[in-house]
């Protein structure tokens, strides 16, 4: 079972209790404190019961710890139903709704003993209606989506791990403008049911983190059902690790802060690694951007309309309605030329690993937009959501404004573990930590 000893290097509460050292109720009443002195501002909560938080804790401190994660708080963002709060799947037409039970990640989360704090902030229905949240290091900045609150709530300090969604760019994007550790999964490697489904040919629950090691913990209670352990691929140790560098033809959409920070972090893994090599993605792959997005619409006009059918009490916001319809409406051979497009990105990605371990790239085009410039630009995460494969998010510098940058590494499916133990063996080594850029008076809470 994974150790999260050490993850953690104070005496806060937080710190403590993801070190073993403290009471889970100590740990939720610091989140609840963390939360009362700033979320007016950051508004990264749907949802919140501090009386259910404290209480799920207290029963947590009075058993035998289950797990690494017992005790710990978790958000959810909130298109994954939960049974004992609502789930509005950041849409007015579904306010208050109770699902009838917990999705089956929020069901192995309790198994192994976790306190589930809240639902965090999403964009409507996880697309492209924006939230009010705001990102912790600039409030006039989007802290991303669609998987706003859980990077926003994680950055902030108000709870030390979330989950959130990935169709598009939803889990890495946010994370990398937030900066904070992220891990989409292996497809398919943890349970969809119980999630709002958007596109389900993409559709990954993925988390978030303030330290990688985490996240390995997270997969290890996600991915295994029962006495089943997951399907595993081993990486080589990082001094063999042979890196591939994308170069692909979306490249001329990072800003040059991020591009210099890509190039920075390729020449600081010299001294770790076996040998970096560039990897060029065919300049026919510039459709891939524009192929996941018809086939987002597409799957999405026919999963969201049974959500959105027979609400009187309203109707869905333009912005949505625009994009469903463009799915709906998309002639046949623009949607075979899209799984055309797709099938060749994941040939490419399967000859590319090969010749290499693991492949880096930018996890975001740049720094966070301003509030009402939209969520951010996804293009760079859509090679690993159209591949299925596993792709840790590292914040890794910063932006000419002074806001968090994010390097993506990226994995063959199932290497989940190795990755993760790559990425916190980086994060250690490198000093990566010293970048961070979390919250003043939040660094003790790594």
């Amino acid at each position: 079972m994974t150790s999260m000893r050490g993850a953690a290097t104070s005496t806060s509460p937080m710190a403590d209790i993801l070190a073993d050292e403290s009471r889970s109720v100590d740990a939720v009443e610091h989140c609840l404190a963390r939360i009362d002195e700033r979320d007016d501002t950051i508004k990264a909560w749907a949802y919140l019961d501090p009386e259910l938080a404290l209480a799920q804790a207290a029963a947590r401190d009075s058993e035998r710890r289950r797990s690494p994660l017992h005790g710990i708080p978790f958000g959810l963002k909130d298109i994954i139903e939960t049974g004992d709060q609502p789930t509005a799947y950041g849409s007015d037409l579904w306010e208050g709704h109770r699902p009838a039970a917990d999705a089956e990640v929020v069901r192995r989360l309790r198994r192994d003993g976790a306190v589930i704090m809240g639902k965090t902030t999403t964009t409507e229905f996880a697309t492209y209606r924006p939230a009010e949240t705001r990102n912790p290091h600039n409030t006039d900045h989007t802290p991303g989506g669609s998987s706003s609150g859980s990077a926003a709530a994680v950055a902030d300090g108000q709870v030390p791990l979330a989950l959130g969604t990935q169709t598009a760019g939803s889990v890495l994007r946010p994370g990398s403008f937030c900066g904070v550790f992220t891990l989409k999964p292996t497809y398919g490697r943890w349970p969809f049911d119980g999630v709002l489904p958007v596109a389900l040919t993409f559709d990954t629950v993925g988390a978030f983190a303030r330290h990688p090691a985490w996240l390995g913990a997270i997969d290890e209670s996600l991915s295994t059902a029962g006495d089943f352990p997951p399907v595993t691929t081993v990486l080589p140790a990082l001094n063999t690790l042979r890196v591939g560098v994308l170069r692909p033809p979306w490249a001329d959409r990072a800003t040059p802060a991020a591009a210099a920070l890509l190039e920075e972090f390729v020449a600081g893994l010299a001294g770790f690694v076996s040998d970096t090599i560039d990897v060029h993605v065919p300049a026919d792959l510039a459709d891939l951007d524009d192929a996941h997005t018809l086939l987002m619409a597409a799957e999405a006009s026919a999963a969201l309309a049974g959500r959105l059918r027979g609400r009187p009490e309203g109707s869905p916001s333009a912005q949505l309605t625009s994009f469903l319809e463009s799915g709906r409406e998309a002639p046949a051979s623009s949607i075979q030329h899209a799984r055309t497009v797709l099938r060749r990105s994941r040939s490419v990605t399967d000859r590319a690993f090969d010749d290499v371990d693991l492949l880096v790239t930018l996890a975001a085009s740049g720094e966070a937009p301003e509030i009402g410039s939209g969520t951010g630009d996804p293009v760079f995460n859509k090679f690993a959501s159209v591949s299925g494969c596993p792709a840790v998010g590292l914040p890794a510098g910063r932006g000419e404004h002074g806001m968090p940058l994010g390097i993506q590494l990226v994995a063959p499916p199932h290497a989940d573990q190795s990755l993760v133990r790559i990425a916190t063996c980086l994060t250690d080594r490198a000093g990566l930590t010293a970048k961070l850029g979390v919250q003043e008076g939040d660094k003790d809470d790594r």
